[in-house]
């Protein structure tokens, strides 16, 4: 009941750093589970139910238990004497540790591909990890009385009608999500809005983890571009109405609810028709250590219930290193809690860094994604 009933908590805790260890093209892991360990609401989560699950990884819940192992590796450094702390670095690598145990159960789960040691997308990992985590405590909460895969049913969408401004009548359809801490901390909504001419306007509500970013247009020059254009309105040619015809058509995506942890995923890699391959866009997004959301990306019926609760602060980038799609190298830039301090974290090697290098564009790294906390 009390996972049931978790609100996450933001508090943000002074963490002491770790490097980990690279067995061979795992970096994409390291890159992603570092941002997680500085993660408030996710970090507090696991801490406040860690003695709720056994250690044997042999249970239904392996994902969650290696999650628990791998922050059980941290500990929470003291305020109040500098004198104990070593140097980021220095603690870095003395303390380095390999987290396989987390890139294992996710295999297990069929969730990564079995050839052990090939180059991952951080992204999708990230994804993956967080699916996995949602589905193992959605079986948790629900004690085996459904199967946790079911989380997500596009078929068992609930569909109502709503008269909204000017007495427009407007079809809603809404995909139904089993929520899970998991969902509580990096779930959002997005409303899909469809005009066309002679039919009703319709609404769906779909769920989000990340903010796909698309940064191919020379328009997209900062993330607040880059948002406005995922919102803009899309022109539909040779939209075909329920009475067959070819009719005008409009569709537009708008925030429907804003998750406490908001990640932004810069789409750097896309298909060249003209050479039928994969190119990555080196190009530089400015982004800054605060982030507050336009309301006019926010849906009209949702501004108010989002009221001003739309300003985050930047606390992790995970940075993709080479000009290939394959292969390359990710690295992350963290910030320590409340301190202002940040780290900028390979593998093994960590060492401070000023925010100032953090924001700025460089041609040896572009940010791929970026990870929002609500102030």
């Amino acid at each position: 009941d009390s996972i049931k009933s978790y609100v996450p908590n933001l508090k943000s805790r002074l963490i002491k750093p770790r490097g980990l260890i690279n067995n061979g093209n795992m970096c994409f892991m390291n890159a992603i589970l570092q941002p997680l360990v500085h993660c408030a609401p996710f970090y507090n989560f696991f801490m406040q139910f860690r003695h709720a699950y056994t250690m044997s990884l042999k249970t239904k819940t392996p994902l969650l238990e290696a999650t628990i192992m791998f922050l059980n590796e941290f500990r929470e450094a003291s305020r109040d004497s500098p004198k104990e702390q070593k140097s980021p670095s220095e603690e870095a690598n003395s303390e380095s540790f390999a987290p396989e145990y987390v890139y294992d159960a996710l295999r297990a789960l069929k969730k990564l591909d079995n050839q052990k040691g090939r180059q991952e997308d951080a992204e999708e990992f990230l994804g993956f990890l967080l699916d996995g985590l949602h589905e193992e405590l959605l079986s948790v909460m629900n004690s085996g009385v459904q199967d946790a895969k079911s989380s997500v049913n596009p078929s068992s969408d609930d569909e109502w009608t709503q008269v909204g401004r000017k007495n427009k009548p407007t079809v809603f359809r809404s995909t139904e999500v089993a929520e899970s801490p998991i969902y509580h901390i990096f779930g959002g909504r997005m409303r899909s809005v469809l005009k066309s001419s002679g039919n009703k306007q319709s609404a769906t509500l779909e769920p989000f983890q990340s903010l796909q970013i698309d940064i191919a247009s020379d328009q997209v020059e900062t993330i607040e571009d880059g948002l406005r254009r995922l919102t803009a309105v899309e022109i539909l040619e040779g939209f075909t109405s329920n009475k067959g015809g070819k009719v005008d058509a409009t569709k537009q995506n708008l925030i429907e609810s804003l998750p406490p942890i908001l990640i932004l995923h810069l789409k750097r890699f896309h298909y060249d028709s003209t050479t039928g391959t994969t190119q990555k866009l080196q190009k530089h997004i400015a982004y800054s250590a605060t982030l507050k959301i336009d309301p006019e990306i926010i849906s009209p019926t949702a501004r108010k219930d989002v009221g001003s609760n739309t300003e985050y602060r930047l606390f992790a980038v995970v940075n993709h290193h080479g000009k290939q799609t394959t292969g390359g190298h990710y690295t992350c830039d963290v910030a320590r809690g409340s301190t202002g301090e940040w780290l900028r974290m390979d593998d093994t090697v960590i060492k401070p860094v000023p925010v100032n290098d953090v924001l700025v564009g460089k041609s040896d790294r572009q940010a791929y994604m970026l990870f929002f906390c609500k102030s």
